[in-house]
Parts: structure tokens; sequence; C-alpha cells
């Protein structure tokens, strides 16, 4: 399954990749945040799209489901806000979108991809710090978004 992958060497913090996104899928707000590591790196983070996905089976209204692709999604009409994925969710990716009382997540583009397309994210990098790959084929040089050392960490912070 591709994966967005983020070269940390190479994010400028330009926000482009928000920016994108929000305009991509104009039923909501931007799905990508930034944190702060240690005051030294700044990154976006978005879902890691797992394998068995928490908010998936914490959602009480079978609001999320995995598609073929791999790609976790939310489906709007039946999310109610209850905010049980945001919870849910190890990586601390998911807020809740206080003005729709609907959950904000990113579903890969799906419609972008299904269509052999990168996500909007990927494609709006101007320094090229965002990828769309394969996860086994990445290796050491990326660090997924969303990976361990963003949401939960102790050394993270939101900006």
């Amino acid at each position: 399954m591709k994966k967005v992958f983020v070269n940390v060497d190479r994010c400028v913090a330009c926000r482009t990749c928000s920016a994108a996104c929000h305009y991509s899928h104009s039923d909501q707000r931007p799905t990508i945040g930034y944190g702060e590591l240690r005051e030294d790196v700044r990154l976006p983070f978005i879902c890691r799209h797992c394998e068995d996905p928490q908010c998936l089976a914490a959602c009480p209204q079978d609001a999320i489901k995995k598609l073929d692709s791999g790609a976790v999604k939310r489906m709007n009409m039946l999310c109610t806000g209850c905010s049980s994925c945001v919870v849910a969710c190890p990586f601390g990716v998911i807020e809740p979108d206080i003005k729709s009382y609907v959950i904000s997540k990113c579903d890969l583009c799906a419609a972008r991809v299904a269509e052999g397309m990168v996500p909007a994210c990927v494609m709006s990098c101007p320094s090229g710090a965002l990828t769309f790959e394969e996860a086994d084929e990445i290796g050491e040089k990326s660090v997924m978004i969303g990976a361990s050392i963003t949401g939960r960490h102790p050394f993270f912070r939101r900006v």
C-alpha cells in the first residue's frame, strides 16, 4: 500500500500541503496539522492509514471505513462528531472540527489516487519533502507522517 512520507530535511514548513488539502476537499477543513519536535524540526502530520485502524474500531456509527486501496476514510453523512476516533487514534492526528461537529480526517485523496494521481499534499509540496510511495520500499530516507515522533511524543507539540 502506498502512503505519504515526509523527508524532514527537505520540509520548509510552508504549509502549502495544508492549503492544497483544504482546496481539494471543499467539504471539510484541512486534515494536515503541523508540529514541532524540540523546536528544531517542524513537520506536517496526517493519518497513517493503519493496517488495523483503532479509529475504525472505536467509531460507534461505522462512519470510518477502510477502502480496498488501504486508505482509511470517514463517511461524512454517518459521522456524528462523537470524537471516539479522536481518542482512539494512537498518533493524535484526528481532530474534531468544531464548526461542523464532524471529525476531520485524511482520506489519502482516495478519488485522486483512484484516477492515478498523487494526493494533493504531495502534488503541491514545493520542496519535494512529501512523497507517495510503497510503505515497504521507502527504507530509512523519510519518516512516515504521523509516525511515533508526532502526536503523543513527549518532545512534540502542535504549532
